[in-house]
Order: structure tokens, then sequence, then C-alpha cells
């Protein structure tokens, strides 16, 4: 087989998994509102959903006064209530919630913001922007491995991790936005250090930006950027002259995060009169002196490896590439330790009623490249047996991961003390 007949079935592959993704994301939404007897609305509006959608109706359909009076919120001031989430939902949101507008003004729908509609076209921005995501995910793997590695690491980091929950089935929740974005960023790092431009800058700038006002604790991946392929003191010495040399960059990071937090600020200004304000207002990281760190990790509610067991091959692949030294890993574990215990040290860190741990998956690209080269060295270097045993495993994983979904009940996770008995519960199919 030629380059290009190789590059031609590469492409059809590829273009196969965006077809089935598609049918396959649809296909499992339907299945489980039906299986579970709940309707579009309940499932995409739901708790935080609802408090990162709600920036949209209230700007584009109701009255701007009623911006402090928002539902899903907490009572601030006289008569006030606050959103506590920022508005970077809303905002990847915006071309489909405009999209279900106009067409329902078309069909002479009902356009309050809050019908079928609109909420299928939230549906698909989860789709549309995790699909994004992977896609951005391959092509980075692919400047370090094989076509297959890279297409099936992408394939098992949604179908095999609670990615696949919080874009079919919670579509509403800020998690596949943050994935997507920081794939985008990732995948930019690179292109960047090659051809160090303006233009580039803003191709990775604007989703560390935006995936900074989702979630400000995403802000660790900007290590990623200043870090990338550093291994040493020379390393570090001449990333460091690099950035020196181009200060007018930091200058212009700094300007387009300002820009992205303006909606925010302007928000924040509206109900409370400051620019800056914390919205989480009693919620904190009151565990930062003892981070709990084997909750998050290893619990039996939402612990990491528990419930998405696939990050065990991946955590271990990325101790050993720090040891030798390879794939940005050193950048990688920094990121990683830092938003373990950042998430550790929140009031709740089990963050409440999830399918896993959720405050994790936008982290899953970074974790896709330790993977990746686990996967090519198994596949590539091992014996038949061990490729077999393998896949079993991971066909396993992927089997464990779709049924938790469907299984899953966050009325369970709120109202019972979850013990090791809830989860062999849970677990038995």
């Amino acid at each position: 087989m030629n380059i290009k007949d190789s590059g031609i079935k590469q492409k059809q592959q590829l273009t196969w998994f965006i077809i089935i993704f598609c049918i396959l994301g649809v296909f499992a939404n339907y299945v489980y509102r039906k299986a579970n007897n709940v309707t579009a609305e309940k499932t995409l509006m739901r708790t935080d959903s609802e408090g990162y959608y709600q920036y949209l109706p209230h700007l584009f359909i109701m009255d701007w006064g009623r911006m402090d009076k928002m539902h899903w919120a907490k009572q601030y001031g006289d008569g006030k209530t606050l959103n506590v989430y920022t508005s970077g939902v809303a905002i990847m949101q915006a071309p489909f919630f405009l999209t279900a507008h106009v067409l329902s003004h078309f069909f002479e729908l009902e356009t309050t913001g809050y019908t079928s509609v609109y909420f299928l076209f939230v549906f698909f921005a989860s789709l549309f922007y995790v699909l994004l995501g992977l896609l951005f995910i391959y092509k980075f793997l692919r400047r370090f491995f094989t076509h297959q590695t890279a297409f099936w690491s992408m394939v098992l980091i949604f179908y095999a991790t609670n990615l696949f929950y919080y874009t079919v089935i919670a579509p509403g929740m800020s998690h596949a936005y943050s994935f997507s974005l920081i794939a985008i960023f990732i995948y930019f790092v690179p292109v960047f250090y090659e051809k160090p431009t303006v233009r580039n800058l803003l191709y990775l700038a604007i989703p560390l930006a935006l995936a900074t006002l989702i979630r400000p604790t995403n802000l660790v991946i900007s290590f990623f950027l200043f870090l990338y392929g550093v291994f040493s003191y020379n390393d570090f010495k001449n990333r460091f002259k690099f950035w020196v040399e181009r200060w007018f960059f930091l200058v212009v990071m700094l300007v387009i995060g300002i820009l992205m937090f303006i909606p925010q600020m302007l928000y924040w200004h509206t109900v409370t009169g400051k620019f800056l304000f914390y919205s989480y207002l009693d919620e904190g990281f009151t565990n930062i002196l003892s981070p709990k760190l084997y909750t998050v990790l290893f619990g039996p509610r939402n612990g990491w490896f528990l419930y998405t067991p696939l990050m065990i091959f991946s955590a271990v692949s990325l101790i050993h590439l720090a040891y030798k030294r390879k794939l940005s890993s050193w950048a990688i574990l920094l990121i990683m330790i830092l938003i373990i215990y950042i998430n550790s040290s929140w009031w709740r860190p089990t963050f409440s009623g999830a399918a896993g741990y959720r405050a994790l998956i936008g982290y899953l690209p970074f974790m896709a490249i330790p993977f990746a080269w686990f996967f090519e060295k198994i596949y590539t270097r091992k014996g038949k047996p061990i490729r077999v045993a393998l896949t079993f495993i991971l066909v396993l994983f992927v089997i464990y991961n779709i049924l938790f979904a469907y299984k899953y009940n966050s009325g369970v996770w709120w109202n019972e003390e979850w013990q090791w008995s809830n989860f062999l519960r849970l677990v038995k199919f």
C-alpha cells in the first residue's frame, strides 16, 4: 500500500468515526430518555446545566433588567440573585441557541428559550464541541504516534471515560466544553513554537482564556504552554529567554484574557456593583491544608481510578514518561498534580452528584498522550497474548463505562451515605 492509499484510508476511517459518533450520540441520548422516562428538559436543564445556560434566554429574550433575578442562582442582597456559574459555557452555546431561536420564529413555535427545540440544540452543541476536541486530540497525537494509535486513543478517551456521559446524557454541564477547549489549546502549543506568530498565539490564547472563564482552575493548563518540551535547566533557561524576547506575546495573551472576561465582569457589576467577584460565596477550598486525595482518586463515591479505570494505564505511563523525559511529560505531570490537589481541596471534593470524577474530564486531552504511548507500546512491540488481553480489558472498560452511564442516578449520590457496598451494588449490571 502506498502512502497516498494509506492517507485515503485514514481519512475514510475518520469520516466514518464522525458519522458513527453523531448517530450513536443521538441514539444514546434517545435511549437514555426513553429508558428513564425523562423529558429533554430534565436531561438537559438540571442543576448546574441551567446555571450555565440561563445567561442566554436572559440576554436574548427576557428583559435585561432581570439579569439580577435569575432562577438557578443564590440569593444576594435585597431581592437579587447571583448566578454562581460563569458565562463561558453560554458563550459557546450561543450560536446553537440563536439557531434554535431563529428556527422557532420561522416555524412559529414558542420562543421562550425553554422549549425542546432549544434543548435539542444545546445537545447538538455538546456533540459538536466534543467531536471537535476529539479530532484535535487525534491531530496532536499524530505528531508522535501512528494513525491507528492516535485513532483508537481518541475513540477510547470518549467511550471508555465519563466524557461519554457528560456529552450525550448531561450535555448542559461545563465538562464537554472544557475538554474541547483544552484539546484545541494543546494542539496549537507546538504549532506556535514551530512558527511563533501572533495568529498562532491567538489560536491557543483564545481557548485558554475561554477555558479559564468556564472554570478558573483551568488556568493551570497554561503551564503546558510555558513548559512544553522542557526537561532540563538549559531547556527552562532557553524557554524563559524565548518569552523575554517576545514579551509582547504575553501582553497579547493578557488582553485576550481581559476581553474574554468582560461579559462576566459586566454581569458581576450588574448584580454586585463590583467588576471582580467570587460568585461561589460560601463555597471554597476549605480542605486546602488537608486535601482529600484518596477521595478524589480512589473513593467509592466518584473516585477517578475507580469509575474511569482507563486512567490507571495513563497515570502509570505518565510517571514512566516523566522518568524517561519524553512527550512533555513533566509539564503534564505538574498540571495533573496541581489540578488534583486543587480539586482535593474543594469543600466537597467528590463534586456532589457526579457520574465518575467529572472535575477531571477537561484534562483527558493531557492523559490521552501517555495513554497513546502505552497503547502503541503494547500493540507494536508485545506478543499476541498480551495484545489480546489488553483488547479484552479495553472492551470491558467501554462496556463498564456505558452501562454505568445508563445506571447512574444522581439522586442516589445526593441522598445516601456512599460506601463500598453501594459501589458493589452499582456495578452488578
